[in-house]
């Protein structure tokens, strides 16, 4: 179950419209260097109900244009409040800070609309709340409930990376199947490639991440999907394990700077999934993996986003 409060870490900015938007983007990338993937930009109130007879509304202005603020979501008031004091020490009067509380459900009520089931080769990702029967039969239900977490599927690197899991599940499921073989995914989110690998019949599973959050998540989900997994909090495992799957689907920076951690954590022939990347930015992840001992194996492509699968030589 989720908390019965969730807590909002609000930054509005000061300045003009320019200063603002300067510190904006500096925020943004100070949050991402911290570690804080998941954060929105606030919306003002303002009546968007268009008058189709009435000359276009420039909606981005009216809701604060280059000043809107951002905000991050957490259940834990505690971290919030570590991270306000971090904000405030680095961006001082740029920007001004608050944290209030709202009930959970209030919250999660405002992003159901958005959230609609999608289908891949393999799999058929729905949230809780939506009961329809997937388009083919055959294909695994993933029953994904977001949470304070990134990687409900929305997202064109979930969806890239969920492909990958079921290509390999296609690839080595049809020869020899998959029970023994294990999977470690870092920066699991809600936990749904875990899930969706454990569900097509994965041996040992492991995922991680920094967020308590994400850890809370995935354990639901979990339940969810009737599966027992273990979720840890952090990075990579520290034990020295070695898994034939290891998916990736953090920042472009942070792939790069672990790379060396990710290729040691695979075992010789097993396959490395790495998203949440750019595709512009593919060739410098792909050369940094070469450096690490991979090989490139095959790239997937969805809008701007790429997803690359490489192999430990």
């Amino acid at each position: 179950m989720h908390p019965t409060l969730t807590y909002e870490l609000r930054a509005s900015f000061t300045g003009d419209s320019k200063t603002a938007a300067r510190t904006k983007e500096q925020l943004i990338d100070w949050l991402l260097m911290n570690g804080v993937e998941s954060f929105v930009e606030g919306e003002l109130a303002v009546d968007i109900n268009q008058d189709q007879d009435a000359p276009p509304r420039d909606y981005y202005t009216e809701l604060g244009g280059d000043r809107t603020p951002m905000s991050v979501y957490r259940y834990s008031r505690e971290s919030l409040d570590d991270l306000q004091v971090k904000l405030n020490r680095t961006f001082a009067a740029r920007v001004t800070t608050d944290i209030h509380a709202m009930a959970t459900e209030t919250w999660m009520e405002g992003w159901k609309e958005s959230f609609l089931p999608f289908a891949t080769e393999v799999f058929y990702v729905k949230p809780p709340w939506r009961h329809e029967v997937a388009p083919r039969p055959g294909l695994v239900d993933l029953v994904i409930e977001p949470g304070m977490a990134f990687g409900t599927g929305q997202h064109a690197t979930t969806q890239l990376c969920l492909e990958q899991v079921g290509a390999d599940f296609l690839e080595f499921g049809a020869s020899q199947g998959v029970v023994h073989r294990s999977v470690l995914d870092v920066g699991t989110g809600t936990g749904i490639l875990l899930i969706g690998a454990k569900k097509l019949g994965y041996g040992a599973c492991l995922g991680t991440d920094i967020e308590d959050d994400a850890i809370l998540a995935a354990e639901e989900n979990g339940r969810l999907n009737g599966v027992l997994l273990p979720f840890k909090k952090g990075s990579l495992p520290e034990d020295g394990a070695k898994y034939d799957l290891v998916l990736a689907n953090i920042l472009a920076v942070v792939l790069i700077r672990i790379m060396d951690e990710l290729a040691a954590a695979t075992k010789t022939g097993g396959r490395l999934v790495l998203s949440g990347l750019l595709t512009v930015e593919a060739p410098e992840v792909i050369a940094r993996g070469v450096e690490a001992g991979l090989k490139f194996v095959r790239q997937g492509e969805q809008l701007d986003w790429g997803c690359i699968v490489m192999e430990k030589l």
